[in-house]
């Protein structure tokens, strides 16, 4: 089997909004591998003897070295010694690929012109350019445009189920149904959000209805997981209900009836659903299907919620940082009642998660504690 592909990116702190927008393409052309292009997103691990220790490990390790280059990079003192560093190992026997990007127009030094550089200046088209640094890369045939991650369901067969328990648009939106483990199954679309940091919490000088408990802003770092599109619907929870003889949702303060949720709201957001009652369903999905699902961290949904990577910003509403009540379901939009799943596909965030905001109240898998977050933490049903 072929070695797989091990990328060190090296670029100035202040070109971020290139970097993260073309590493996850690069992961996502490798086969969704996060490990296999190394970049410090953050500058969270500069602290002196041990931060360039990893530096040198990683450059070592890695056979292709990419350098992002630009007015910032070539003031960089870091981005010039490894630079330097890769150009040594270069004659190594096990030998280094460089392959300088033209990000920005600069004047780059002379031995690093001495390699095939992929230009990403405008006007050309950030897609030709990727297919460019593919190609570069050695891989035949490449895209003209990057791939983007879409999560595998289980393969499993549709299951013939009557609309009174799947109805058509939940199909149209890209949930599946399917008898599996002895039980009738509503599968969700899913997300992929990509490993790395990222800010959590809010920042009071940007979000003026910030509060105490939202901070202070700070970065945290999760692995790869999957979000479920949207929440979890009437239809799917009904699933639940049927195969495990689970008590229904009780309606209080006036709410909705189990009898009204199952009659006409199958694609509507379950309510009335208690934090235990969210967990077990959680774990039943998990077993039926033979996959790691479970409730979202507060890490997790907040990153999947208004997290945008190609920036490197944290947005104050999924869609961005000035409210509009078209784009999801609050008191403002005076519905007054759910609304269907995939309503406001204009209120999705970043990862195209939808009502992240308005609509209902969410469940997570952590305890409620104050910052700073330590993302290992969950509730785990205790």
């Amino acid at each position: 089997m072929p070695e797989p592909v091990r990328i060190f990116v090296s670029h100035s702190h202040q070109d971020n909004d290139f970097g993260v927008r073309l590493v996850p393409d690069l992961r996502v052309a490798l086969g969704g591998d996060e490990s296999a292009v190394w970049y410090d997103v953050s500058g969270g691990l500069h602290g002196g003897d041990e931060w360039w220790r990893k530096i040198v490990a990683e450059i070592t390790a890695r056979p292709i070295f990419l350098l992002i280059l630009s007015p910032d990079a070539m003031a960089s003192g870091y981005v010039q010694t490894e630079f330097d560093l890769a150009f040594k190992q270069k004659h190594n026997p096990a030998g280094k690929k460089i392959i300088p990007i033209l990000y920005k127009p600069c004047q780059p030094r002379e031995d690093m012109t001495l390699f095939q550089m992929v230009s990403f200046l405008e006007p050309k088209p950030y897609e030709l350019a990727f297919g460019e640094l593919l190609k570069a890369l050695g891989f035949s045939g490449a895209p003209a445009e990057p791939p983007r991650a879409q999560p595998a369901m289980p393969a499993t067969p549709q299951h013939a189920a009557p609309p009174d328990r799947f109805p058509p648009r939940l199909a149209e939106l890209g949930y599946r149904i399917a008898f599996l483990n002895g039980a009738e199954v509503i599968l969700p679309p899913l997300c992929d959000v990509p490993a790395g940091p990222f800010l959590m919490g809010s920042d009071p000088n940007k979000d003026k209805d910030a509060a105490k408990d939202e901070q202070p802003q700070h970065w945290a770092t999760l692995p790869a997981f999957h979000m479920a599109n949207y929440p979890v619907t009437v239809a799917e929870y009904a699933c639940f209900v049927r195969a495990t003889n689970r008590t229904e949702p009780k309606s209080t303060y006036n709410q909705l009836t189990w009898a009204q949720q199952t009659s006409g709201r199958l694609d509507h957001p379950v309510v009335n659903v208690s934090w235990h009652d969210a967990l077990a369903y959680a774990q039943w999905l998990a077993e039926h299907t033979n996959q790691p699902g479970r409730l979202p961290s507060e890490a997790e949904w907040e990153k999947a919620a208004r997290w945008d990577a190609r920036t490197g910003t944290a947005r104050i509403y999924p869609w961005g940082d000035t409210f509009d009540a078209k784009r999801c379901n609050t008191s403002e939009s005076k519905q007054g009642i759910t609304t269907p799943a995939g309503s406001y596909p204009n209120g999705a965030s970043p990862y195209s998660v939808q009502d992240m905001s308005g609509n209902v109240w969410e469940w997570t898998n952590s305890v409620y504690k104050p910052y700073p977050y330590i993302a290992t933490e969950y509730c785990h049903g205790r």
